[in-house]
């Protein structure tokens, strides 16, 4: 067993992780939220639904034209709703960024508005929760909402929560990675008018169809294009200098796949075409940051040092395409 570090939050992610979330239940709300009926009992001035008439006839109703109903209406005041509400409370008080808190704020309101109740529902109310295609975006908000609440993160260290082991996937970091670094610069560019995306495509060889088959596919990690640039950004979770011949080179094979890469999305495209090799510094690597220019094609090598603050983490992702997008 591998404990869960419950010390010190890193507040930075805590208002990243918010900020997301408001904006999500916000876009919710405006593409109309699911609804659900429920059964309620009132006294009307007319009849709907099925009339109670031992509950009239006991508080004498009819006295007064009025009548006892049982009947079912709407309602938008799920669990998963409330649950969203108590979470957008709770965010905009643990977070430190002002614009955040009132986003957070506003937010709840507006689910406030819509006819929720901000009260938190109980365990047994979220797991009879159902979701179907309409509304899977609801159950993405929940978990989203779960880790706003609980913002743990696994460590190897002691603690007082207790997990399975965390398994040590290569692969699976390798796609954590490039999945980040995607998802950052379509945070931050896509909503500048950039299109941000991960994109697979043959090389453009001509040949015997049955050799054809035979050659890889280009599977590029993050390709950004807007500003009539497009820029091919290939992730690596890992060094990407070494030494060679007494001193710090890039690996060679990572040049040539970023260079490949660009070459050939090129040529479906007028745009100015860009690469990025960006890597993940660990400690005692070697190298420095590099801009160059291949055959006319300009390429930054960039590391990242994840153990850095994510404010230097963002920044080393801006400026890796600084003056390009």
């Amino acid at each position: 067993m591998e404990s869960l570090l419950d010390g010190e939050r890193d507040n930075d992610l805590l208002d990243a992780l918010a900020d997301t979330f408001a904006d999500r239940v916000a876009s919710r709300i405006r593409s109309m939220l699911a609804v659900s009926y429920r059964t309620r009992v009132d006294s009307l001035t007319r009849v709907r639904g099925r009339i109670d008439h031992l509950g009239t006839a006991r508080r004498r109703s009819m006295e007064s034209g009025r009548v006892i109903c049982r009947f079912d209406e709407q309602t938008v005041d799920l669990p998963r709703y409330r649950f969203m509400v108590v979470t957008l409370r709770r965010a905009a008080r643990q977070a430190e960024s002002d614009r955040v808190r009132r986003k957070c704020l506003t937010t709840a309101q507006m689910l406030e508005r819509s006819g929720v109740s901000p009260t938190d529902p109980l365990p047994t109310e979220m797991s009879r929760e159902q979701y179907g295609h309409a509304d899977s975006a609801d159950q993405r908000l929940v978990q989203l909402g779960r880790l706003v609440r609980d913002m743990c993160a696994p460590e190897h260290v002691a603690g007082r929560l207790m997990l399975p082991a965390v398994v040590r996937d290569e692969r699976a970091l390798r796609r954590l990675f490039e999945s980040a670094v995607r998802g950052f610069y379509r945070f931050h560019l896509g909503r500048a008018g950039a299109s941000v995306r991960a994109e697979r495509r043959p090389w453009p060889a001509t040949g015997d169809p049955a050799h054809l088959a035979l050659l890889p596919h280009l599977n590029a990690d993050v390709v950004i294009r807007g500003g009539g640039r497009q820029t091919i950004v290939e992730c690596k979770f890992a060094p990407v200098f070494d030494h060679r011949f007494g001193k710090a080179m890039v690996k060679p094979h990572y040049v040539r796949q970023v260079y490949a890469y660009a070459s050939v999305f090129a040529v479906s495209t007028s745009d100015t075409t860009c690469g990025v090799l960006l890597g993940a510094l660990v400690d005692g690597s070697p190298g420095r940051d590099l801009d160059v220019d291949i055959s006319g094609v300009p390429v930054r090598v960039r590391q990242i040092d994840l153990t850095g603050k994510p404010s230097e983490i963002r920044a080393t992702l801006r400026e890796a395409v600084v003056d390009w997008h």
